[in-house]
């Protein structure tokens, strides 16, 4: 069995393209193609070949002489070739930086990606190799003890007000709770401890989990909130930067509103 993802059949479509782009190679270096002389050297059947061209012809790209056999991009299908050549150069150098490879076999996996990578994905591939730039990425349900293992770690924390973005403001019940939130890293389950300040009280403490509010497991001062229902934000400096999730205070046992939400941040390290 081969390596997952080396023996996917391609669409005519992906074929077509690939046809295009040996066209436009071959007409920047000054060589004309027939159609025969790219059956030959692909190892491509008289019959796939026609299809190929057939397909170009009907989008304007292609006009095969008949006399010769030779395969002649039109002018839209100078610009077309062109950003097909565009796409693959982006990814083959995209796949050494990345991961060491050499340009053989990045040039393998650009051939495989190049035709299903979306737009944006190749604009931040654009980006990453001409500047150097990557975009924070978010991620749910993260199980901190591969990042930290077993142990207790202090971070800086702040509850902000829900509704104030720009600039974020902290929200009154941030003062009664220290500055310091502590994960609890272990192998089952991964928590952090909010520690209130004093004894005076807060009402109920509230989370979200699936769509749905459920109360903060607490004792004493301290409440304790699962480490997987937060928002961890991440770069290519740091595994993780910050943790954010929205929590709720309530007076009585019922459930929140969007008045009693608050931002819960914490500055991971």
């Amino acid at each position: 069995m081969g390596k997952i993802g080396t023996n996917i059949t391609r669409s005519l479509e992906e074929r077509a393209e690939d046809l295009l782009e040996y066209l436009y190679r071959s007409w920047r270096q000054g060589i004309r193609i027939s159609s025969e002389q790219y059956a030959i050297t692909k190892g491509v059947s008289k019959r796939e070949t026609k299809t190929l061209i057939n397909n170009l012809t009907d989008k304007g790209y292609v006009n095969e002489i008949k006399k010769t056999g030779e395969l002649q991009l039109t002018e839209l299908g100078k610009m077309e070739g062109m950003e097909c050549l565009e796409r693959h150069e982006k990814l083959t150098q995209f796949f050494q930086v990345v991961s060491g490879m050499d340009q053989e076999d990045a040039q393998e996996d650009a051939c495989r990606i190049e035709h299903v990578i979306s737009q944006r994905a190749l604009e931040g591939i654009d980006n990453f190799l001409k500047y150097g730039d990557v975009y924070d990425r978010k991620y749910k349900g993260m199980d901190l003890y591969n990042n930290y293992g077993e142990g207790t770690f202090e971070m800086l924390m702040g509850i902000y007000q829900l509704e104030r973005r720009n600039p974020r403001l902290l929200a009154p019940v941030d003062e009664k709770f220290e500055p310091v939130a502590k994960l609890i890293s272990s192998k089952g389950i991964s928590w952090f401890e909010l520690k209130k300040i004093d004894d005076e009280d807060i009402g109920i403490l509230w989370y979200r989990r699936n769509e749905e509010w459920v109360k903060a497991e607490h004792e004493n001062n301290l409440y304790r909130l699962p480490s997987d229902i937060f928002v961890y934000t991440t770069n290519v400096m740091t595994p993780i930067t910050e943790a954010g999730t929205v929590i709720a205070f309530t007076e009585f046992d019922q459930l929140p509103v969007t008045i009693d939400c608050c931002e819960l941040n914490i500055h991971v390290w």
